[in-house]
């Protein structure tokens, strides 16, 4: 008998499988959530539900514990739940970090895991064995001859045990990428599919860990090892890997000719439950376009018909066989589904709901009482998380920072989502939360409803909380909600006033974050056009000299992109009002950092606009690495690789192509912990903004306090020294950042500090000479005083040492008392910066007093460092490569 022949036909199985697991790395969903998802199951057709949350602690970590009453309670209902809305409820638990499988003891342990699970009522079950060391111990390798000998004994004793309900196993070999040496040629998958019983049903992803596409010849190569048609968990949608993308396009990729190959589809989505209606409903639709079971053969036999052609006509469907040919399953179509799903979610922004509480961290002595006395657990061993493969892409594309991990072991934070969250006896929410290695118990912690999820961490703010310059900031909160309301309750009366936000609102915050192998037209076409303003700058310079037509084409493609993003802004604005506060909540924290670096793209295409670029300098204004270059871009749409590959996503291609070479850290901001009351433009310096500059220039000038009262009777002196000369001089590198009330920073920088000295020392110095006269007396000088006295001195003369590595200047003051948002600072500077760049910088310096310590933490939150003490020992310089 042939592979072939042995593989099982899906009706033989029943009913396909549609659903959705929850299998991410990160927090968990709640119960309030998971029991909304199950409602929102059984109005699109999804069949199953797999329990699975890699950080939840007794599913992987501490495996072998059993629940207690509370946790009891709270599993038991979610069954109920699912049985309520026709959903099957699968429990999977993962043994595979630090099980023994030569020992009775941990396999008893097991059982007894899924006997207490299975008396609440649970009648599905999963072992998985992903994401582990594929090396048996010592021990159990004098048991078994490899790993897939011993964890298909210990899975067909279970199914056994427990009455052969239905199972599902996931192997450690669960793509073809991981197949070792290959798919056909594993030993382990061979195993697998010849020793793993009939009945259990095989989890698999497709080609990779995140699948560009899945095929019928390769899902008919996958069930010939396997020996019946695998059960995909999709991980199309799942964002676990990247913290700054969050997934909202359709399902695709997957023609739904596949369907009759396979026994069923899990998606895997993204972490931030709200997130998932489209992923959840376009599946939904995917999974009922070819019911009837349509198979490749029949496409073949329509090769030359007309009636192929007709459909491919009528539907204007993108979808194609793998030969090329038109789908006959053309009823789900990528973009039809996405508009259809997108009128249903238009909705659920309309209904009442509430972000949810946080979950409990976990810790290996738990507080709530088991039900039983549980078996004695040993805490496994907790390396780095890292969901990273070695990738044939040149270095430098990839995010270097992430371990290429061959394992995925839990993060470093476990917690518990089957325990409810307490509140603080005054009634609000408790945010201290406990650290996963703490020896205490488990602490039971709440969100405030004004903060969002932490999903933004590759680098501290600007300012940190505990700083001197942060203490002002406002802690103010747009999502004032009512202590005793914060659960996730449903809400199902939508608003009787007119909708906040539309279906046009929806479609375009979708553009923004689609799928990870696919961009959509509009940021396609901003990124060409940021691209073309850059290379075509001069024609601003040289408009005299130009064709009027090219010019007018400049403004206009510069226009486009200022007005999407304005475009954006406002549904942002508009997103902390919605009644469904829950989805802000989840999405608030990814469409803030694609903002802040589109502003920043903004406040750059501005400066461009001045005509500061005479010629094309397209070396300092095209990185290696970004959309526009041809073998990334390629290498993009292949989808040969990962997607954490191209870490950062779009934001991340944004980001590229502005001309900061070495200060793209800049741009990696953690969000705010609450929704912010104000939004935040960039723009350069004009001179009507002189005396709102030397304003904020005052009130930060002692080291980063109020200096009013110190300059009582020369209230500007100080601005005049400081920022003066720059502003004056040279006020095409200087930009300022402004709220709705006005202006609350700037970064003032100079390009080249040498020539600059030589110009304060001959045209500003004379004119501040007369301003501020020289002091009769040289004792007893008043602060104000001896600021003018500086004025009559010779300019000092920054050090060769840091001028000739360093040859930019910048200084950089933001009202905190005004700034709710922290990363003002790193954005305001990153747009002078790429000022200062695109004109052939590649360093810049600070210049402080040897006293300014507030300010000296300042910049090196901002990525500068240490370059020299002067000579006088009363300035500091402190530089950072562009």
């Amino acid at each position: 008998m042939t592979g072939s022949e042995e593989i099982l036909d899906n009706k033989c199985h029943g009913k396909f499988l549609c659903g959705v697991v929850e299998g991410f790395y990160g927090i968990p969903w709640t119960t309030e959530q998971r029991k909304l998802l199950f409602q929102w199951m059984n109005t699109m057709g999804m069949t199953t539900y797999m329990y699975a949350p890699k950080d939840d602690a007794k599913h992987r970590a501490f495996w072998r514990e059993l629940y207690s009453v509370e946790e009891a309670d709270n599993l038991t209902g979610l069954i109920e739940a699912a049985t309520e809305n026709n959903v099957t409820f699968v429990y999977a638990i993962s043994p595979g970090l630090d099980i023994s499988f030569s020992s009775s003891k941990d396999v008893q342990c097991l059982k007894r895991k899924l006997e207490q699970v299975s008396a609440f009522g649970c009648n599905a079950f999963a072992l998985l064995f992903d994401d582990i060391d594929p090396e048996l111990s010592v021990t159990d390798k004098s048991a078994f001859q490899s790993s897939a000998c011993a964890q298909v004994s210990i899975t067909n004793e279970v199914f056994e045990h427990l009455g052969q309900p239905e199972f599902y196993f996931c192997p450690t070999e669960y793509c073809t990428s991981r197949a070792v040496p290959n798919l056909a040629s594993s030993g382990y998958l061979n195993t697998v599919g010849s020793k793993l019983l009939n009945d259990i049903h095989v989890l698999w992803t497709g080609s990779k860990v995140i699948s560009k596409k899945i095929c019928i010849k390769e899902l008919e190569e996958v069930s010939s090892v396997l020996r019946r048609p695998p059960v995909i968990w999709d991980n199309i949608h799942a964002n676990d890997y990247d913290p700054r993308r969050v997934f909202l396009g359709p399902y695709d990729g997957r023609s739904p000719e596949i369907i009759p190959y396979l026994r069923g589809v899990l998606t895997n989505p993204n972490t931030e439950f709200e997130a998932n209606y489209i992923a959840l409903h376009t599946l939904a639709q995917w999974s009922k376009s070819n019911k009837d079971g349509v198979k490749k053969d029949i496409i073949s036999e329509n090769r030359l018909s007309p009636v192929a052609s007709d459909i491919k006509l009528e539907s204007e469907c993108d979808e194609v066989t793998d030969d090329g040919l038109p789908s006959l399953c053309a009823k789900y179509q990528p973009r039809l589904a996405l508009k259809a799903a997108i009128s249903d979610w238009l909705e659920e922004f309309h209904k009442a709901r509430h972000p949810p509480k946080s979950v409990a961290v976990a810790t290996p002595s738990l507080v709530s009482t088991p039900i039983t006395t549980p078996v004695t657990n040993m805490a496994p061993s907790m390396p780095v998380y890292s969901d990273l493969e070695t990738t044939n892409l040149p270095t430098s594309t990839v995010n270097t920072a992430v371990d290429p991990s061959f394992i995925n072991p839990s993060s470093s934070v476990l917690v518990n989502s089957l325990v409810d969250p307490l509140c603080s006896p005054e009634g609000s929410p408790c945010r201290e939360r406990q650290d996963s290695d703490s020896d205490s118990d488990i602490s039971l912690t709440t969100e405030p409803m004004d903060c969002v999820p932490s999903a933004i961490t590759d680098s501290l703010n600007v300012l940190d909380s505990d700083s001197d310059l942060s203490k002002n900031v406002s802690n103010d909160s747009l999502m004032q909600i009512e202590s005793t309301g914060c659960s996730c309750a449903i809400n199902d009366k939508s608003e009787t006033s007119s909708h906040i936000v539309s279906q046009d609102d929806l479609e375009l915050l979708i553009n923004f974050f689609y799928l990870p192998f696919e961009y959509t037209s509009k940021p396609l076409q901003m990124l060409q056009d940021l691209h073309w303003l850059k290379v075509n700058a001069f024609l601003i310079a040289n408009a005299h000299k130009e064709n009027p037509a090219q010019v007018a084409e400049w403004w206009e493609t510069s226009d486009r992109f200022l007005k999407t993003v304005d475009q954006l802004q406002t549904f942002f604005n508009r997103l902390r009002e919605v009644p469904n506060q829950a989805i802000g909540y989840y999405i608030y924290p990814y469409l803030w950092d694609m903002l802040g670096v589109l502003q920043t793209c903004c406040a750059f295409i501005r400066w461009l606009g001045l005509g500061q670029l005479s010629n094309f300098i397209v070396c300092q204004l095209q990185g290696p690495f970004t959309w526009m270059t041809k073998d990334y871009h390629d290498a993009f749409l292949l989808g040969d690789q990962e997607p954490w590959c191209f870490q950062g996503g779009l934001q991340a291609e944004f980001q590229r192509m502005l001309p900061m070479a070495a200060a793209h850290d800049l741009m990696y901001i953690r969000h705010p912990e609450q929704l912010l009351k104000n939004y935040y433009s960039y723009r350069p310096y004009r001179p009507a903004d002189e005396a709102a500059v030397y304003d904020i220039c005052l009130k930060t000038c002692d080291d980063g306090m109020d200096g009013t009262e110190v300059f009582p009777e020369y209230p500007q002196v100080i601005c005049d020294k400081l920022i003066g000369a720059i502003v004056t001089l040279s006020p095409e590198y200087c930009f300022v950042v402004e709220d709705e009330h006005g202006v609350i920073g700037y970064a003032v920088a100079v390009l080249d500090s040498k020539q600059f000295r030589q110009r304060q020392q001959l045209a500003w110095r004379p004119a501040m000479q007369e301003k501020y006269p020289k002091p009769e007396r040289c004792t007893e000088l008043t602060p104000a005083e001896e600021v003018i006295m500086s004025l009559h001195a010779d300019v000092t003369e920054t050090p060769v040492s840091v001028s000739s590595v360093f040859p930019s200047v910048v200084r950089l003051d933001v009202l905190t008392g005004r700034m709710e948002d922290l990363a003002v600072s790193k954005r305001l500077l990153s747009c002078a910066l790429s000022a200062l760049r695109a004109k052939g910088s590649t360093g810049v310096h600070v210049e402080l007093n040897v006293g300014d310590k507030c300010m000296q933490e300042h910049y090196r939150l901002l990525g500068f460092a240490l370059v020299k003490n002067s000579d006088t020992d009363d300035t500091v310089y402190l530089g950072r490569y562009l």
